[in-house]
């Protein structure tokens, strides 16, 4: 797997995307952590054990358009002489199922957090 787009447009606001997804959400699903937030309320990059990736918003008619890209780095091996002599490769980080956790957090991020029209207590 070199890299995966995911885009899908959802009913909620560039404002409301953005702070959930400056939480916890996005860093638990990649197993990585935010790196930097380019054009306030725009574009987020992370990046976690052998993958990297953006999440880009975009107003929409109907919501908001989010895509969510990954590229999943090709391992460089730093490996001792010994090593090299015997051909050992090293085991490059797994991220089959990368694209089921980006689609996971679409879904998580579209769904309702909150009941309307219910007072918080």
């Amino acid at each position: 797997m070199g890299s995966v787009e995911i885009s899908r447009t959802l009913v909620k606001s560039p404002p409301e995307l953005w702070s959930e997804l400056q939480g916890e959400r996005l860093e638990e699903a990649v197993g990585g952590r935010i790196t930097e937030s380019r054009e306030q309320d725009r574009t987020l990059s992370w990046s976690g054990e052998g993958a990297s990736g953006t999440v880009q918003l975009e107003p929409s008619s109907w919501g908001t358009k989010v895509t969510l890209r990954a590229e999943v780095e090709q391992q460089v091996a730093q490996l001792g002489f010994w090593a090299r002599m015997r051909g050992t490769r090293p085991e490059p980080p797994r991220h089959d199922d990368l694209e089921k956790k980006l689609e996971d957090v679409l879904d998580s991020l579209g769904s309702a957090h909150r009941k309307p029209f219910v007072r918080d207590s």
